[in-house]
């Protein structure tokens, strides 16, 4: 009898145990759920709360001068790392553009205030100069489920899209740039900036001689695009291929006009 009312309190003590055990992996499980869905929540918010940096807007690209439309300063005071901000007219394209020293894959992770966000932000990588003043600049974001980021850019593979987005502009504090869209294709995950040697302008013009006008389903080109290597600057929009995260999406645009702020 005492065996058996021995066994049965150590019974009872593993199921507690047990039950301690399953209830503390519970509120483990809970809070991370609660984490995940605030900082979801945090990264979006801020993005929208960003674009009232954004004074909206084409630009006249004859313009000898022009205002430019961001409040640098108010996204300063956010991060002072947000050195630029891209624009598709046509899009929901309209973001900050940040770098971080010291570690490229950073703001794959975190919203614009550095805080942690899966949908991360727009960011380009040490690789690149941040005056575009590099032969090609590429800049990433994520092909997030709800269309935000870059998601957009795999709409390029539509004809439609494609011929009806032709510009992208990128705004600093001293100047705006203008670059017109040639190029939408997928492409494998291979590190362009680590892979091909844009400053070398043999590379360079190899390169596109060898993806453009290639005949894919989701590729689009520009008529007689020549492209040279001595002096062209391009711009690289980095995402997932939609359907194959393995993959890469890329919508390229040649440098076209490059205009002073106004004083």
């Amino acid at each position: 009898m005492e065996l058996f009312s021995l066994r049965y309190t150590m019974s009872k003590k593993l199921l507690r145990t047990i039950l301690i055990i399953i209830a503390i992996i519970a509120l483990c499980v809970i809070a991370y759920c609660g984490w995940y869905l605030w900082q979801y929540w945090h990264g979006h918010e801020l993005g929208d709360t960003l674009k009232h940096s954004w004074g909206g807007g084409d630009e006249d690209m004859s313009a000898k001068t022009v205002e430019i439309p961001v409040d640098f300063d108010s996204l300063h005071e956010v991060n002072p790392e947000i050195y630029a901000w891209i624009y598709i007219p046509g899009t929901d394209i309209s973001y900050p553009v940040l770098q971080h020293d010291g570690d490229n894959g950073y703001y794959t992770r975190r919203a614009e205030d550095g805080n942690y966000f899966t949908g991360g932000c727009i960011y380009s990588e040490s690789y690149n100069k941040k005056d575009f003043s590099d032969p090609m600049t590429v800049l990433y974001g994520h092909n997030l489920r709800s269309g935000k980021m870059f998601a957009q850019l795999n709409d390029f593979a539509d004809v439609k899209v494609f011929d009806e987005h032709r510009y992208i502009y990128i705004y600093m504090p001293e100047k705006m740039l203008v670059y017109e869209i040639f190029a939408a294709y997928p492409f494998s995950h291979k590190h362009l900036l680590l892979n091909f040697d844009f400053n070398d302008s043999e590379q360079f013009e190899a390169f596109f001689d060898d993806v453009m006008y290639k005949p894919g389903l989701s590729s689009n080109f520009m008529d007689n695009v020549e492209l040279d290597g001595t002096k062209d600057k391009i711009l690289t929009l980095s995402t997932c291929l939609r359907g194959d995260n393995q993959q890469r999406y890329l919508v390229q645009g040649r440098l076209i006009s490059e205009i002073p702020a106004k004083k």
